[in-house]
C-alpha cells in the first residue's frame, strides 16, 4: 500500500494542487480527484462496510449523526492507511502543498478515522476543534478520503464551505470514491451539510479523516537545545 500512495504523490502535478488550494477564498482548500488507488479505495470501504455500528461511536451534537470508527486494532487496512498517511514522505507532501510546516499527526486519531452515516443523516454546520488533548497540540490541517462509489449528488451529502461570516456558500464537496479533500484550520471555516441525506436505505456516506497538529512551544530558557552530551 505505501508503494502505491507514494507512487501516487510522485505522479501528481503538485504546483497545480498549490495553486488550486492557495486560490481558495479564505483559506486553503483543495480537492484531489482520485487519489486514492482503486484497489485500496476497495479495501477500506469493504472494511468499514462491514463493521458493526455497536463498536462505532455514534456522533450527535446538535443534531448530527456520524457514527466513527478509530480503533485501529480492529481495522487492519485502515492502519495500514494511516501508518502511509503519518509518514514523513506523506506529511512532507502536505506540508509542501498547503505551506503549514512542522506538521505533527495524531497517533490517537482523536475525532478521526473511518466515519459513516446514512439516510436522514446530516452534519451540521460548525467549525472544528482547534486543540487536542491527548497531545496538547494545536489543529492545522484535516484530511478526508471519501469512499463512496456511485454517489449522487441529488443524495446530499456534499460537504458545504461556507465564508467567514457563515452565508455564502465558497465551495461543495461531493463525496466521490478515492477523493482527497485538503483544508487548512482557520477558526471560521464554517463547514457541514445540514439538510438530511436522502439516499436509499443501503448506501451509506462514507470516508476516513484524518487532522494534523502544530506545536507552539518554545525552547527552554533555563535548558537550550542541545545535542547529545557526553559527560563521561
Amino acid at each position: 500500500m505505501k508503494s502505491q500512495i507514494l507512487q501516487r504523490l510522485k505522479a501528481l502535478d503538485i504546483s497545480q494542487i498549490q495553486h488550486e488550494y492557495d486560490k481558495h477564498p479564505h483559506y486553503g482548500l483543495v480537492n484531489i480527484q482520485n487519489f486514492l488507488p482503486d484497489e485500496i479505495t476497495a479495501r477500506c470501504t469493504n472494511e468499514l462496510e462491514n463493521l458493526p455500528l455497536d463498536v462505532a461511536k455514534h456522533f450527535t451534537r446538535k443534531g448530527s449523526s456520524m457514527y466513527e470508527y478509530n480503533d485501529t486494532s480492529i481495522t487492519p487496512v485502515q492502519d495500514e492507511l494511516v501508518n502511509v498517511l503519518h509518514s514523513s514522505q506523506f506529511i512532507k507532501w502536505l506540508e509542501r502543498v498547503t505551506g503549514v510546516k512542522k506538521l505533527i499527526p495524531d497517533p490517537h486519531l482523536t475525532g478521526a478515522g473511518y466515519m459513516k452515516n446514512f439516510k436522514g443523516d446530516s452534519l451540521q454546520v460548525h467549525t472544528d476543534f482547534n486543540w487536542v488533548d491527548e497531545i496538547e497540540l494545536h489543529r492545522a490541517v484535516s484530511i478526508i478520503i471519501y469512499l463512496n462509489k456511485d454517489w449522487e449528488e441529488s443524495w446530499g451529502g456534499c460537504l458545504n464551505f461556507y465564508d467567514v461570516e457563515n452565508k455564502n456558500i465558497l465551495s461543495s464537496i461531493k463525496p466521490d470514491w478515492g477523493n482527497m479533500l485538503i483544508w487548512q484550520y482557520r477558526n471560521l471555516v464554517y463547514h457541514g451539510y445540514p439538510d438530511p441525506m436522502t439516499c436509499p436505505e443501503d448506501q451509506s456516506r462514507k470516508g476516513i479523516r484524518l487532522f494534523y497538529y502544530q506545536s507552539k512551544s518554545k525552547p527552554d530558557a533555563e535548558n537550550p537545545p542541545h545535542r547529545s552530551l557526553y559527560w563521561f
